[in-house]
């Protein structure tokens, strides 16, 4: 996704449509046919680790950090066709750490601001060691032993299982393969076969600083940077920026759809079909230029942890602005 050079607009301005827009990077059809994006990200991978998982142990994620990427495996999944629907109506920009889509008219802005909002994760500053916990670290014991013994590889695939068959009974440490599982797959996936991996591994020693980890910032990095990663997060950001978006929804074709579930014997088989958007809905909603859109997502208390989006030393992502 591109990135934009900005003069900041006050985000009641962005709702006047005398506000002139970037130029689209593709012009009116002009748009790339038959492209596929986001090969990465699957729709199944954060269903599957949660059905591997008792209720009890479903409740005590949601008490965490992590705690609304279970209410977003209940909506629509992610959409292929739309996300290269979406793609098309991407808007000219150059800053580095948003992009901007028009739909029915209007400027949509997709940046970390958004993404703390729709995913709940902590997107602050990266923590810094200092030099006294590296030495400490240096002369602790590797965690990875800790979770697999002798193994040296370990692909969520197989974590999936072992939660799945009770191979692991220990609430605890079923805790922690989960979220290992959902970092790898879920939130950092670079393709459909992903292994864990150790440095994440060692932040589960302190189940509060893993959760404290800004998983957020290194997830929106990864999607901004290389277009792998948690894609589902451009579309909820969409969705939540235009709610008449899920008026209409269709079953998965995960044939037709980037985000293909092959690849991986290990999964398990499908128990319903899958929602996903409309991409004929939403061309039809966007030529009417009738739906109510939001440009900057508002933060709810009610909805979203303000725990994540505290901190930030880029004082563009609260402001919002684009540039023309």
């Amino acid at each position: 996704m591109a990135s934009s050079r900005s003069r900041d607009f006050a985000e009641e301005d962005l709702d006047e449509t005398t506000v002139p827009l970037p130029e689209m990077m593709f012009a009116e059809g002009e748009e790339p046919v038959g492209v596929r994006v986001l090969t990465y990200q699957s729709s199944r991978a954060l269903n599957t680790i949660l059905e591997a998982l008792d209720e009890d142990e479903i409740e005590s994620l949601k008490r965490t950090s992590f705690g609304k990427l279970v209410e977003i495996s209940e909506k629509p999944a992610f959409s292929g066709r739309f996300a290269r629907y979406l793609l098309s109506r991407q808007l000219k920009v150059e800053k580095k750490h948003e992009a901007w889509f028009r739909f029915a008219g209007k400027p949509i802005r997709f940046s970390l601001w958004e993404f703390a909002i729709v995913t709940g994760l902590p997107c602050g500053e990266f923590p810094k060691k200092s030099k006294l916990k590296k030495k400490k670290n240096m002369k602790e014991k590797p965690y990875w032993p800790e979770l697999f013994g002798r193994v040296e590889e370990m692909r969520v695939s197989r974590a999936v299982k072992m939660l799945r068959r009770k191979t692991v009974i220990n609430k605890d440490l079923r805790m922690k393969l989960a979220c290992l599982a959902i970092v790898s797959s879920v939130l950092l996936c670079t393709n459909l076969r992903m292994k864990m991996l150790k440095e994440h591994a060692e932040l589960l020693v302190d189940m509060e600083e893993f959760f404290s980890f800004p998983w957020g910032r290194l997830a929106f990095d990864m999607l901004m940077t290389t277009l792998k990663g948690f894609a589902l997060a451009l579309q909820l950001v969409i969705v939540e920026a235009v709610p008449s978006l899920t008026e209409v929804v269709q079953e998965a074709d995960s044939s037709s759809e980037s985000e293909s579930d092959e690849g991986d014997g290990d999964r398990l088989p499908r128990k319903t079909k899958k929602q996903t958007l409309s991409p004929a809905h939403a061309r039809e909603v966007g030529r009417k230029a009738q739906a109510l859109v939001t440009s900057i997502l508002p933060v709810d208390p009610a909805r979203s942890g303000v725990d994540c989006l505290v901190n930030w030393s880029d004082d563009h992502y609260k402001k919002g602005g684009y540039c023309d």
